[in-house]
């Protein structure tokens, strides 16, 4: 048997489950073209990413079949044939052995774990009787058990296991893993946020979940690893994280899965209990489109640019309040490239202390008021009242609006009343109204925050020159 040697970068497949949880063959065959369109140097169906636990044995066969029918030879098929027992297990790799794939993914033994002795004693079966190369499966947050390297270089010394896949995340078990085994068999890399590091380490192969949106972007930062460009490999893997990050913390499937539908792809649904209205929140989903934009894998939304000149008395118009010009009050607006802001302040027992009311307790839908607090129950001086002029429509909208915005308002205003170019009078006697248009799409909380302050202290510095 020709010894199977995985190499770059190949996709955890997701398995599309229709509405009553069948096997989407349509959109699986979707998944397979997209990832080999943009380059994947093999493909991994009936992984942990494609649901396989959750999957009868008769089903898996399938779903191999169907892998190899739609692969069509294109690039090597690695089956995922992992089962609770040896016996299981061999038997599933035989099949895929006889129907044309070429090599098995094997998870460590499950629910019941063994001692070393038992992990080795498990893969060497495999490897003598399953018919196929052999890759170890190390992923001890699903197993809880460790596959310990000293077992691992025991069962490299066998001809049929070709590598070890390390899902752990764990980066010293890795580097330690490719110290051992360098030149012996390969460590694939199997946490997407390691991946730069198993590459610069010399892994020469991955097998990821993300593989399945974003193979073309991970083929790139090897390409520039290898080719002693670690500047450019590392700000490509940054660009990544975030949603690889997402990829991991949300179960895999459902996140990947929501990607591929933004895509145009039919990647189905999860079955449960992965397939809940809890799984993947709006907000969620939201910051998936988002990064899907910054990766340009999809078209970025187009909305209106802000306003640049928030005339903050013309905006209380459109939420039902009138000031006109009213004694004692005074206005102040700045913007920058993030956020603009309108301000206006006066004596609280005037018109704006009505408004101010109104805007807390009968503000319009979507443009909800809010004081502004330094912390919970530290509210700035003098007090204010900070409403969006855009819209809300998500809570992923809000979480930015009522989290980065109202922070950088109020280090704004605390800023700008330490500085004592505020009278005493007014910290006492006034209060202000804040009105405040950004791009709700804005992924940078941080950038939001500095912006944000920068411009609430011009727009005061407006005000009390």
């Amino acid at each position: 048997m020709t010894k199977f040697k995985p190499m770059g970068v190949m996709p955890a497949l997701v398995t599309p489950f229709s509405r009553d949880g069948d096997i989407d063959e349509d959109g699986f065959k979707q998944v397979i073209d997209y990832t080999i369109s943009k380059g994947v140097t093999g493909v991994v169906p009936a992984g942990t990413t494609g649901e396989f636990s959750y999957m009868r044995t008769e089903e898996r066969k399938k779903l191999l079949k169907l892998t190899v029918k739609f692969v069509d030879g294109r690039v090597p098929i690695i089956a995922g044939t992992g089962q609770h027992s040896t016996k299981a297990t061999v038997a599933l790799t035989k099949y895929a052995a006889d129907i044309g794939c070429d090599a098995a993914l094997v998870i460590s033994p499950y629910y019941l774990r063994p001692a070393d002795k038992g992990y080795y004693e498990h893969y060497a079966t495999i490897a003598r009787k399953g018919g196929l190369p052999l890759i170890l499966y190390n992923i001890p947050q699903c197993t809880l058990g460790q596959l310990n390297s000293n077992v691992v270089e025991d069962l490299a010394d066998i001809d049929n296991v070709v590598g070890i896949k390390d899902s752990s995340g764990n980066v010293p078990y890795l580097l330690e893993l490719i110290q051992k085994l360098k030149g012996k068999i390969e460590v694939l890399c199997g946490a997407d946020e390691a991946f730069l590091s198993a590459v610069v380490a010399g892994s020469n192969a991955a097998i990821m979940a993300s593989a399945n949106v974003i193979p073309h972007i991970w083929l790139e930062v090897m390409k520039l690893a290898r080719s002693n460009k670690l500047e450019e490999a590392a700000a490509l893997q940054r660009e990544a994280q975030t949603f690889a990050r997402m990829v991991l913390k949300y179960g895999a499937a459902p996140p990947v899965k929501a990607a591929l539908r933004m895509m145009g792809i039919k990647a189905g649904r999860s079955r449960m209990p992965l397939n809940t209205g809890g799984t993947l929140t709006p907000e969620v989903k939201d910051e998936i489109r988002l990064e899907l934009e910054k990766l340009g894998v999809i078209d970025k939304h187009t909305h209106e640019p802000i306003q640049k000149d928030v005339q903050i008395l013309k905006v209380l118009e459109t939420q039902g309040i009138t000031l006109g010009h009213s004694a004692g009050l005074m206005t102040g607006q700045a913007s920058n490239d993030t956020v603009s802001v309108g301000i206006v302040a006066g004596p609280k027992t005037g018109s704006i202390g009505h408004a101010f009311v109104k805007l807390l307790t009968r503000a319009k839908n979507g443009h909800e008021g809010l004081t502004v607090i330094l912390e919970p129950n530290l509210p700035v001086k003098p007090s204010s009242l900070m409403f969006p002029t855009r819209k809300i429509t998500s809570m992923r909208q809000a979480s930015l609006f009522y989290g980065p915005v109202q922070s950088g308002t109020a280090k704004g205003i605390a800023s700008f009343l330490e500085s004592g170019k505020i009278p005493k009078k007014s910290v006492t006697e006034d209060i202000a109204i804040i009105a405040l248009d950004i791009d709700l799409d804005s992924r940078d909380r941080r950038e939001v925050v500095i912006a944000t302050q920068q411009a609430v202290e011009t727009a005061l510095a407006g005000i009390w020159r």
